[in-house]
């Protein structure tokens, strides 16, 4: 259940990437972009590092495979170093990093699961 749920918040940080290059490339993404950054990247990056905290480890313990987590962590700090880049790398960063994370969460759970 909790890589189902760092899925979905994953999914969200692309999605979010996504409709916000499309308000760009349409005109009305310069306000809802500022919003964007002072408040929905802090709050969907808490999500997925805590998550990814809870969720990585405790699979762990019982796949024994450390290639999900360790994707998961190189997947995590990507989405938090995208922050500090310009808008178009930000997006691009953050839809690599979000879906590398996506793949983690989906293989730690295939691995969990059997």
């Amino acid at each position: 259940m909790k890589d189902k749920i760092g899925i979905f918040f994953s999914g969200l940080c692309v999605v979010h990437c996504l409709l916000s290059t499309a308000l760009i490339f349409g005109g009305a993404g310069a306000t809802f972009l500022k919003v964007s950054e002072e408040l929905v990247h802090p709050i969907l990056l808490v999500f997925v590092v805590m998550i990814g905290l809870i969720s990585f480890p405790s699979s762990y313990k019982f796949h024994h495979n450390p290639r999900p987590m360790l994707y998961g962590a190189i997947g995590t700090v990507g989405i938090f170093l995208a922050l500090f880049f310009d808008t178009t790398l930000e997006i691009v960063l953050t839809i690599v990093f979000g879906s590398l994370l996506i793949f983690a969460h989906y293989w730690n759970n295939k691995l969990k699961t059997g």
